[in-house]
């Protein structure tokens, strides 16, 4: 008798757990998203969207997170004036023009910590590609190789990039290098560049659907300091040439010549015998080539320049006169 009585105790306590099981996950559980309108948007756009859910929650939190999956969409966060019933739930979305053009899953969160999901509810759709932001060289840099590689932002479907390089802001004809590219970055061939100058660049990108507009001007200094081929002609033999202007300040060309390849010094010295600079020392092709001293911060004086390779030495003196 008393084991039938336990036994009966045991199945209501087992009852009564079911059913509390089963109504804390009807309560917590009763609401779901149905849809999202509109459930598409393109890139680079702001606009409203309506939630609707099935069942009588949404009323009871006062504000919800609004949260698509994978990166470049948002959603303002709501407040109870937005819930203005238990089914319906107002926002704005937001999409970067950068944004991949896939489905995306919308999750709501209420303040207590309940999650509503539904997957694929929002459709990306390609629009013009987004102005392209300028990343390097920063603005005004200076001191820059004569290779200098640009690098810039834009949308991924961008099929290529238009890139102007001018030693004028208004980007005129005669002074413009106009290129195109199908990927960011862009590497500017060695010498192409003139030393000392300043350049300016800026980039629009794309696509089928289109072309974007410039993105903004930025500019870059070259280096004084570099080596630039002035001829590719074969010069019979090496040779230091007479550096102009001579006397100088601060900055004088150094031109030479080379008759094959060959590992190429330059350096500068002090009267007492002093190495205050070097200028070059790699290997170079055949041809004739400029590089620029640069004595800012030398006192005035006289030096001398030394150009070395395996079978050749030659000295031409220099004066400084600030």
């Amino acid at each position: 008798m008393f084991w039938k009585k336990l036994k009966i105790i045991i199945m209501k306590k087992i009852l009564i757990s079911f059913l509390f099981i089963l109504f804390f996950i009807s309560t917590v559980y009763s609401q779901s998203v149905k849809y999202i309108y509109p459930d598409s948007g393109y890139q680079g756009t702001n606009f409203p969207i309506t939630i609707i859910g099935s069942g009588t929650e949404w009323m009871v939190s006062d504000y919800f997170q609004i949260f698509f999956d994978s990166t470049g969409v948002t959603a303002d966060f709501v407040d109870s004036s937005h819930v203005p019933n238990d089914t319906t739930i107002y926002t704005i979305v937001h999409i970067s023009g950068t944004a991949v053009t896939i489905p995306r899953a919308i999750i709501v969160l209420d303040r207590f910590t309940n999650v509503y999901i539904k997957d694929s509810a929002l459709r990306i759709l390609l629009s013009l590609p987004v102005i392209p932001t300028l990343i390097l060289p920063v603005n005004n840099a200076t001191n820059q190789l004569q290779n200098v590689t640009l690098l810039w932002d834009s949308n991924a479907y961008a099929t290529s990039f238009r890139i102007q390089l001018s030693t004028d802001s208004i980007f005129s004809v005669s002074s413009t290098y106009d290129t195109s590219v199908a990927n960011t970055p862009l590497q500017i061939r060695p010498n192409f560049l003139e030393l000392g100058m300043k350049y300016f660049w800026r980039v629009n990108a794309t696509n089928f659907l289109g072309t974007s507009a410039w993105s903004s001007i930025r500019s870059f200094t070259i280096r004084t300091i570099g080596i630039k081929q002035i001829s590719t002609e074969i010069p019979s033999g090496y040779k230091l040439l007479n550096n102009y202007p001579n006397p100088f300040n601060p900055v004088t060309k150094i031109r030479f010549q080379i008759p094959h390849l060959s590992y190429v010094e330059i350096k500068i010295f002090d009267i007492t015998g002093k190495n205050v600079k070097s200028l070059i020392s790699q290997s170079l092709k055949e041809g004739i080539y400029e590089t620029v001293f640069d004595a800012t911060l030398l006192p005035s004086g006289i030096y001398f320049v030394r150009m070395k390779t395996e079978s050749y030495i030659g000295v031409n003196k220099i004066v400084l006169i600030k």
